[in-house]
């Protein structure tokens, strides 16, 4: 009787030791997202931060456990004064940024991103870089909170940092 004791207690704690698989890998591999931010962007002259409300909207692929592939698509809803790389003042009206990444997620709920996109900015469009982390909160088996924190490195020289939250859905 105590070997038979002993016996389910050792399978008992070999059952506990299992890693659980990743959901990721078991749920539809395209996800959407709306998200609601801000973007800091430094103002001119370098006296401080200015806070521009943002919006945004995120397709994703996940191809495995560990990689995905996501086109993000931005519109900073203020306008908003930036000193361009000839040294001119000169007033952005309400940029549209999307960009195309890819991500390698580093945990069960933390994702980093890089790509490459475009912005456009008073009707030019501007190339930039994308870098960022973002995280995934689960809700239930199809639904997510989704914060993000990007930096967007325009090749004028100019940046935006955007903190945003968001919900998705995968279908």
């Amino acid at each position: 009787m105590f070997a038979v004791v002993l016996g389910w207690n050792a399978q008992a704690q070999h059952h506990q030791h299992q890693a659980e698989p990743d959901p990721h890998h078991h749920r539809h591999p395209l996800r959407l997202a709306l998200l609601i931010g801000h973007g800091m962007v430094p103002e001119v002259g370098g006296e401080g931060v200015f806070f521009v409300p943002t919006w945004g909207m995120d397709v994703d692929y996940h191809l495995n456990d560990h990689w995905s592939i996501g086109w993000h698509s931005d519109i900073e809803l203020e306008n908003y004064l930036i000193e361009n790389d000839l040294g001119e003042t000169i007033e952005l009206q309400t940029p549209m940024v999307s960009t195309l990444d890819i991500f390698y997620r580093l945990s069960h709920n933390v994702l980093l991103g890089v790509g490459p996109g475009l912005t456009v900015e008073n009707g030019e469009m501007k190339t930039l870089m994308r870098v960022g982390i973002e995280g995934e909160v689960p809700m239930n088996d199809r639904w997510e909170w989704t914060p993000t924190l990007y930096l967007d490195q325009r090749i004028d020289g100019h940046q935006v940092w955007t903190f945003a939250v968001g919900v998705a859905h995968y279908l």
